[in-house]
Protein backbone atom coordinates (compact mmCIF):
# COMPACT_ATOMS: atom_id res chain seq x y z
CA UNK A 1 0.00 0.00 0.00
CA UNK A 2 1.26 3.52 -0.75
CA UNK A 3 2.63 5.30 2.31
CA UNK A 4 1.20 8.65 3.46
CA UNK A 5 4.77 9.71 4.27
CA UNK A 6 5.41 10.05 0.52
CA UNK A 7 3.29 13.20 0.54
CA UNK A 8 5.37 16.41 0.71
CA UNK A 9 3.58 19.52 1.98
CA UNK A 10 5.24 22.01 -0.35
CA UNK A 11 5.57 22.57 -4.08
CA UNK A 12 8.81 23.42 -5.81
CA UNK A 13 7.72 27.06 -6.00
CA UNK A 14 5.39 29.06 -3.78
CA UNK A 15 2.67 30.00 -6.31
CA UNK A 16 1.30 32.84 -4.20
CA UNK A 17 4.54 34.56 -3.23
CA UNK A 18 6.16 34.44 -6.66
CA UNK A 19 3.19 34.94 -8.95
CA UNK A 20 3.67 38.66 -9.61
CA UNK A 21 7.36 38.17 -10.35
CA UNK A 22 6.60 35.41 -12.85
CA UNK A 23 3.85 37.21 -14.73
CA UNK A 24 5.44 40.65 -15.04
CA UNK A 25 8.07 39.60 -17.63
CA UNK A 26 5.89 36.94 -19.27
CA UNK A 27 6.63 38.17 -22.80
CA UNK A 28 10.33 37.46 -22.12
CA UNK A 29 10.01 34.10 -20.35
CA UNK A 30 7.23 32.39 -22.29
CA UNK A 31 8.00 30.59 -25.58
CA UNK A 32 6.21 33.01 -27.90
CA UNK A 33 4.59 31.57 -31.01
CA UNK A 34 6.04 33.01 -34.22
CA UNK A 35 3.62 33.20 -37.11
CA UNK A 36 4.69 32.83 -40.73
CA UNK A 37 3.70 35.39 -43.35
CA UNK A 38 1.30 33.02 -45.09
CA UNK A 39 -0.71 32.44 -41.90
CA UNK A 40 -0.77 36.18 -41.21
CA UNK A 41 -1.98 36.94 -44.74
CA UNK A 42 -4.79 34.38 -44.41
CA UNK A 43 -5.89 35.95 -41.11
CA UNK A 44 -5.88 39.42 -42.67
CA UNK A 45 -7.84 38.21 -45.72
CA UNK A 46 -10.44 36.61 -43.43
CA UNK A 47 -10.89 39.87 -41.50
CA UNK A 48 -9.61 38.46 -38.20
CA UNK A 49 -7.10 41.31 -37.79
CA UNK A 50 -9.58 44.10 -38.37
CA UNK A 51 -9.40 46.76 -35.68
CA UNK A 52 -6.36 45.28 -33.93
CA UNK A 53 -3.85 47.76 -35.34
CA UNK A 54 -1.12 45.14 -35.74
CA UNK A 55 1.59 44.17 -38.16
CA UNK A 56 3.80 41.09 -38.38
CA UNK A 57 7.41 41.61 -37.38
CA UNK A 58 9.84 38.70 -36.95
CA UNK A 59 6.85 36.38 -36.61
CA UNK A 60 5.24 38.38 -33.78
CA UNK A 61 2.08 40.48 -33.80
CA UNK A 62 3.13 43.98 -32.73
CA UNK A 63 1.38 47.32 -32.53
CA UNK A 64 1.67 49.10 -35.85
CA UNK A 65 4.59 51.52 -35.81
CA UNK A 66 5.88 50.44 -32.39
CA UNK A 67 9.25 48.83 -31.65
CA UNK A 68 10.71 46.49 -29.04
CA UNK A 69 9.30 43.50 -27.16
CA UNK A 70 7.02 45.81 -25.18
CA UNK A 71 5.21 46.55 -28.44
CA UNK A 72 3.84 42.98 -28.71
CA UNK A 73 0.06 43.18 -29.09
CA UNK A 74 -1.80 41.37 -26.33
CA UNK A 75 -5.05 39.80 -27.50
CA UNK A 76 -8.32 39.20 -25.69
CA UNK A 77 -10.21 35.94 -26.06
CA UNK A 78 -12.66 37.45 -28.57
CA UNK A 79 -9.85 38.43 -30.97
CA UNK A 80 -8.13 35.07 -30.53
CA UNK A 81 -11.35 33.13 -31.16
CA UNK A 82 -11.92 35.11 -34.37
CA UNK A 83 -8.47 34.03 -35.49
CA UNK A 84 -9.14 30.39 -34.61
CA UNK A 85 -12.50 30.40 -36.41
CA UNK A 86 -10.85 31.36 -39.72
CA UNK A 87 -9.06 28.00 -39.76
CA UNK A 88 -5.71 29.69 -40.39
CA UNK A 89 -4.32 28.37 -37.08
CA UNK A 90 -5.50 24.81 -37.69
CA UNK A 91 -2.71 22.44 -36.66
CA UNK A 92 -0.56 25.24 -35.28
CA UNK A 93 0.98 24.57 -31.80
CA UNK A 94 -0.41 27.69 -30.15
CA UNK A 95 -2.50 28.75 -27.15
CA UNK A 96 -3.39 32.14 -25.67
CA UNK A 97 -1.79 32.89 -22.28
CA UNK A 98 -1.92 36.28 -20.60
CA UNK A 99 -2.88 37.85 -23.94
CA UNK A 100 0.11 36.35 -25.75
CA UNK A 101 0.29 33.72 -28.48
CA UNK A 102 2.43 31.02 -26.87
CA UNK A 103 3.94 27.94 -28.46
CA UNK A 104 2.88 24.56 -27.08
CA UNK A 105 5.52 21.87 -26.59
CA UNK A 106 5.44 18.90 -28.96
CA UNK A 107 4.45 15.55 -27.45
CA UNK A 108 7.04 12.86 -26.84
CA UNK A 109 6.35 9.26 -25.88
CA UNK A 110 6.40 9.94 -22.11
CA UNK A 111 4.00 12.87 -22.43
CA UNK A 112 1.61 10.87 -24.61
CA UNK A 113 1.59 7.78 -22.36
CA UNK A 114 0.98 9.89 -19.25
CA UNK A 115 -2.05 11.47 -20.95
CA UNK A 116 -3.36 8.06 -22.03
CA UNK A 117 -3.09 6.70 -18.48
CA UNK A 118 -4.67 9.79 -16.95
CA UNK A 119 -7.48 9.64 -19.50
CA UNK A 120 -8.19 6.05 -18.52
CA UNK A 121 -8.10 6.97 -14.82
CA UNK A 122 -10.37 10.02 -15.08
CA UNK A 123 -12.83 8.49 -17.55
CA UNK A 124 -14.93 7.13 -14.67
CA UNK A 125 -15.78 10.63 -13.46
CA UNK A 126 -19.41 11.74 -13.42
CA UNK A 127 -18.17 14.99 -14.98
CA UNK A 128 -17.32 15.31 -18.68
CA UNK A 129 -13.68 14.62 -19.55
CA UNK A 130 -11.99 16.89 -22.07
CA UNK A 131 -8.61 16.03 -23.59
CA UNK A 132 -6.41 18.89 -24.83
CA UNK A 133 -9.39 21.18 -25.37
CA UNK A 134 -9.54 24.95 -24.78
CA UNK A 135 -10.72 26.64 -21.61
CA UNK A 136 -11.71 30.30 -22.11
CA UNK A 137 -10.50 32.48 -19.24
CA UNK A 138 -11.34 36.12 -19.75
CA UNK A 139 -10.00 38.60 -20.54
CA UNK A 140 -6.94 37.24 -22.32
CA UNK A 141 -6.24 33.54 -21.81
CA UNK A 142 -7.35 30.38 -23.57
CA UNK A 143 -5.08 27.57 -22.40
CA UNK A 144 -5.54 24.02 -23.61
CA UNK A 145 -4.97 21.79 -20.57
CA UNK A 146 -3.93 18.23 -21.30
CA UNK A 147 -7.05 17.07 -19.46
CA UNK A 148 -10.00 18.77 -17.79
CA UNK A 149 -13.11 17.65 -15.99
CA UNK A 150 -16.08 19.81 -17.01
CA UNK A 151 -19.22 19.78 -14.88
CA UNK A 152 -21.68 19.62 -17.79
CA UNK A 153 -21.59 18.79 -21.48
CA UNK A 154 -19.83 21.63 -23.35
CA UNK A 155 -22.00 23.91 -25.45
CA UNK A 156 -21.66 23.81 -29.25
CA UNK A 157 -21.64 27.63 -29.29
CA UNK A 158 -19.48 28.48 -26.26
CA UNK A 159 -16.15 27.18 -25.05
CA UNK A 160 -16.03 25.98 -21.42
CA UNK A 161 -15.14 28.74 -18.95
CA UNK A 162 -14.94 26.61 -15.81
CA UNK A 163 -13.67 23.19 -14.82
CA UNK A 164 -13.61 20.96 -11.75
CA UNK A 165 -10.05 19.85 -12.51
CA UNK A 166 -7.32 20.82 -14.95
CA UNK A 167 -4.24 18.67 -15.59
CA UNK A 168 -0.98 19.64 -17.27
CA UNK A 169 1.67 17.02 -18.03
CA UNK A 170 5.10 18.64 -17.86
CA UNK A 171 8.16 17.09 -19.47
CA UNK A 172 9.88 20.34 -20.46
CA UNK A 173 7.08 22.89 -19.89
CA UNK A 174 7.49 23.35 -16.12
CA UNK A 175 8.14 27.11 -16.29
CA UNK A 176 4.86 27.73 -18.09
CA UNK A 177 2.83 25.19 -16.10
CA UNK A 178 4.12 26.41 -12.72
CA UNK A 179 3.97 30.06 -13.77
CA UNK A 180 1.18 31.75 -15.74
CA UNK A 181 -1.11 28.72 -15.81
CA UNK A 182 -1.28 28.62 -12.00
CA UNK A 183 -2.78 32.12 -11.86
CA UNK A 184 -5.03 31.51 -14.87
CA UNK A 185 -6.64 28.35 -13.54
CA UNK A 186 -7.00 29.88 -10.07
CA UNK A 187 -8.64 32.99 -11.54
CA UNK A 188 -11.08 30.77 -13.42
CA UNK A 189 -12.03 29.19 -10.08
CA UNK A 190 -10.77 25.70 -10.98
CA UNK A 191 -10.87 23.96 -7.57
CA UNK A 192 -8.02 21.55 -8.28
CA UNK A 193 -5.02 21.78 -10.61
CA UNK A 194 -2.70 18.83 -11.15
CA UNK A 195 0.78 19.38 -12.57
CA UNK A 196 2.20 16.00 -13.51
CA UNK A 197 5.99 16.37 -13.29
CA UNK A 198 7.32 13.55 -15.46
CA UNK A 199 11.08 14.02 -14.84
CA UNK A 200 10.41 14.49 -11.10
CA UNK A 201 8.01 11.51 -11.02
CA UNK A 202 5.55 13.44 -8.88
CA UNK A 203 2.10 15.03 -9.06
CA UNK A 204 1.74 18.58 -7.72
CA UNK A 205 -1.81 19.16 -6.47
CA UNK A 206 -2.91 22.78 -6.09
CA UNK A 207 -6.17 23.64 -4.31
CA UNK A 208 -7.89 26.65 -2.66
CA UNK A 209 -7.90 29.00 -5.68
CA UNK A 210 -7.85 32.76 -5.16
CA UNK A 211 -6.97 36.00 -6.99
CA UNK A 212 -3.21 35.49 -6.45
CA UNK A 213 -3.10 31.79 -7.29
CA UNK A 214 -3.64 28.65 -5.23
CA UNK A 215 -3.39 28.80 -1.47
CA UNK A 216 -2.36 25.18 -0.98
CA UNK A 217 0.01 22.93 -2.87
CA UNK A 218 1.06 19.35 -2.10
CA UNK A 219 3.44 17.05 -3.94
CA UNK A 220 2.72 13.33 -4.23
CA UNK A 221 5.66 11.14 -5.16
CA UNK A 222 6.01 7.48 -6.07
CA UNK A 223 4.62 5.47 -3.17
CA UNK A 224 1.74 7.88 -2.53
CA UNK A 225 -1.79 8.14 -3.87
CA UNK A 226 -3.35 11.39 -5.04
CA UNK A 227 -6.82 11.92 -3.52
CA UNK A 228 -9.78 11.74 -5.89
CA UNK A 229 -10.49 15.15 -7.45
CA UNK A 230 -14.11 14.44 -8.44
CA UNK A 231 -17.03 12.09 -7.90
CA UNK A 232 -16.59 8.71 -9.56
CA UNK A 233 -12.78 8.92 -9.71
CA UNK A 234 -10.64 6.71 -7.49
CA UNK A 235 -7.41 7.84 -5.83
CA UNK A 236 -4.47 7.92 -8.25
CA UNK A 237 -1.54 5.56 -7.63
CA UNK A 238 1.50 7.67 -8.56
CA UNK A 239 3.72 4.61 -9.03
CA UNK A 240 1.27 3.24 -11.62
CA UNK A 241 1.16 6.55 -13.46
CA UNK A 242 4.94 6.78 -13.84
CA UNK A 243 5.72 3.09 -14.34
CA UNK A 244 8.20 2.86 -17.23
CA UNK A 245 8.23 6.60 -17.91
CA UNK A 246 11.44 8.59 -18.08
CA UNK A 247 13.53 5.57 -18.86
Amino acid sequence: MPSPSARILACHNDPVATQAARLAPSYRTLPLYRMDAGTYDRLVAAGAMEGLGVELREGLLVGRGRVGLDSIRRLDTEAYNRMVQTGALEGEPVELLDGLLVEMSPQGADHYLAIVRLTRHLAAARAWLGVQGPLEIKPGSEPEPDLALIEGEPSPSQLPRAALLTVEVAVTSHKKDRGPKVEMYARAGVPTYWLVDVPGRAVEVRTDPGPAGYGRCEVYGVGATVPSPAEGVTDLDVAWLFDGLGG
